[in-house]
């Protein structure tokens, strides 16, 4: 019966053991055991406890003096049942060649909130880094061949553009300067548009923008007097576009070439002030009949125009 005893009190022992045994374990790794020169070296630590516990991890940057420490990664948590796994990545690097032996390292951690800290060490680990194989007979070259990117015809077309550009900008640029040294300077012909011409085309808009099919009777009757009084004052030299409808009038007797047009601006004028002045509303063949008189007028005034009617009439 007491063996009994010893014998049951013998594997109890053992299981809690066992059991303590599993509550906390710790795996350290590297992505491979090989590495060249320069290459990043993944060191992970695999932390499995007891979902109760408390895990303090040390400083890895500080504990790994014989890598180059590049970064650490987030910490990623999974429950497994009742423990918990944890993966702490770092990333490291070795500049020189050899074998590297990385140390283990001491994890502390506490059970059930106890105050008590106990610890676990990591396994140490081995790696080798290889340098690049060099083949003494072999000329220098590059690691990687040189990549090449197909021409840009674009960036060509705009570049050769922009050269001819230059290359013609500057020809003019010295024939400038070589005339005004030589104190001849090229004049630029001035392009100066017959008074006419313009009345005609500025006719020809308001025709079109159909003012008084709109209502807009004030503005048009406004507009036409303008383009026939600023026509005044570019074809005969006066300030027409200051003056009184009967002023502009008596001016134009007095001119040889506007005495033909006298009574057909009068028949304008008289329209255009009553709608200004006495709110009159013309009939819709008076606003017409306004833009027929206009065009008469400047017809009638156009440089030769006047002289072959005389010669006619004589």
């Amino acid at each position: 019966m007491v063996k009994n005893l010893r014998l049951i009190l013998f594997i109890f022992l053992i299981s809690f053991v066992s059991i303590n045994a599993q509550e906390m374990t710790i795996v350290a790794s590297t992505d491979t055991s090989s590495y060249m020169v320069g290459d990043y070296i993944t060191y992970t630590i695999e932390v499995r406890h007891d979902k109760y516990f408390a895990v303090y991890l040390p400083s890895v940057k500080d504990s790994i003096k014989v890598l180059d420490f590049i970064r650490a990664l987030p910490v990623e948590k999974k429950t497994v049942g009742e423990n918990v796994v944890e993966y702490h990545k770092f990333i490291f690097s070795k500049y020189d060649s050899g074998k590297v032996t990385i140390p283990s390292i001491q994890i502390a951690y506490t059970k059930y909130q106890s105050a008590n800290k106990l610890f676990i060490a990591t396994n140490p680990l081995t790696i080798v880094v290889h340098t690049i194989p060099v083949n003494t007979q072999e000329d220098i070259k590059d690691v990687k061949e040189p990549v090449k990117l197909p021409p840009n015809w674009l960036l060509i077309a705009l570049i050769v553009l922009l050269a001819i550009g230059l290359i013609v900008g500057g020809y003019y640029l010295y024939q400038y300067y070589k005339k005004k040294k030589e104190g001849v300077a090229e004049a630029v012909p001035e392009i100066k548009v017959p008074p006419y011409e313009v009345a005609l085309h500025q006719l020809h808009i308001l025709e079109e923008k159909k003012l008084w099919q709109q209502g807009l009777i004030k503005q048009y009757h406004s507009e036409i007097t303008e383009i026939i009084r600023r026509y005044f004052e570019e074809r005969f030299n006066f300030r027409a576009l200051e003056m009184t409808s009967a002023e502009i009038l008596a001016v134009l007797s007095y001119i040889e070439e506007g005495k033909a047009i006298v009574e057909i601006s009068n028949k304008f004028f008289s329209n255009a002030d009553l709608v200004k002045f006495a709110k009159f509303q013309p009939m819709p063949a008076v606003n017409e009949e306004m833009m027929a008189q206009a065009f008469q007028i400047v017809n009638g005034t156009i440089p030769g125009t006047v002289e072959s009617e005389v010669t006619e009439n004589v």
